[in-house]
């Protein structure tokens, strides 16, 4: 008999092998980028939604594995403001160099940041008064990378497969759903939103969501 255990990581860390330890699968966030503040009184853009990653066969081996792996954990980029007007880029993560994920990017005062680039890529950020990017939804999974933040103006931000713009910590959120993007000026939802631009004189860009990297374990159980 066998059992699994799910461990999510939402900060860096050191996985550790356990003894009992016979195959994992992996489902990687990165972190949405940052929304922008404009030069003068108006609207910024929105923030990248962070990508999305699964490992690429079903199950890793336990004997292809060492005994510890770092685990990188992306951080959401800043949002700007008035004095860095530029949202700042999402942050990579990943499970040693086995499977990585790059981050949103995060948007300037001149464009919107894109989507993190992946199978399952993130929602891009919108210009200054549109709605955020919705996140490109594969087929039959509802994993999806984060939503694009929403530009200045008053709009919502961006769909990650079923989950809405704005929503953070969905359900089932450490394997199967990432977070929306932020609508303006608010941060992206966890994991993965990116920001909504901010909105001169009175919000500050949106910060992106930080990124998770969930590590799926099946063991053998202890009486084997």
């Amino acid at each position: 008999m066998s059992h699994n255990r799910v461990r999510t990581y939402t900060t860096s860390d050191v996985w550790t092998k356990d003894p009992k330890l016979y195959s994992i699968e992996l489902v990687i966030r990165s972190a949405g980028g940052g929304g922008s503040w404009p030069t003068g009184n108006g609207n910024g853009h929105g923030g990248g939604g962070g990508a999305a990653v699964k490992s690429p066969k079903r199950r890793i081996p336990a004997e292809e594995l060492p005994d510890t792996v770092i685990v990188t954990v992306g951080m959401g980029g800043l949002g700007g403001n008035a004095a860095n007007r530029n949202g700042g880029n999402g942050g990579r993560s990943a499970f040693g160099d086995i499977l990585e994920v790059e981050g949103g990017q995060g948007a300037t005062t001149t464009a919107r940041g894109k989507g993190g680039q992946s199978m399952l890529s993130g929602g891009d950020g919108s210009q200054a008064g549109s709605v955020g990017g919705n996140a490109p939804v594969p087929r039959y999974s509802l994993l999806a990378g984060g939503g694009g933040g929403a530009g200045g103006g008053g709009f919502i931000g961006g769909k990650s497969s079923l989950v809405a713009g704005g929503v953070s910590s969905p359900a089932f959120w450490q394997t199967l759903q990432s977070g929306g993007g932020g609508s303006t000026g608010n941060a992206g939802g966890f994991p993965s939103g990116g920001g909504g631009g901010g909105q001169a004189p009175n919000f500050a860009g949106g910060k992106g969501a930080d990124g998770c990297v969930t590590v799926i374990e099946y063991l053998y159980d202890e009486d084997e």
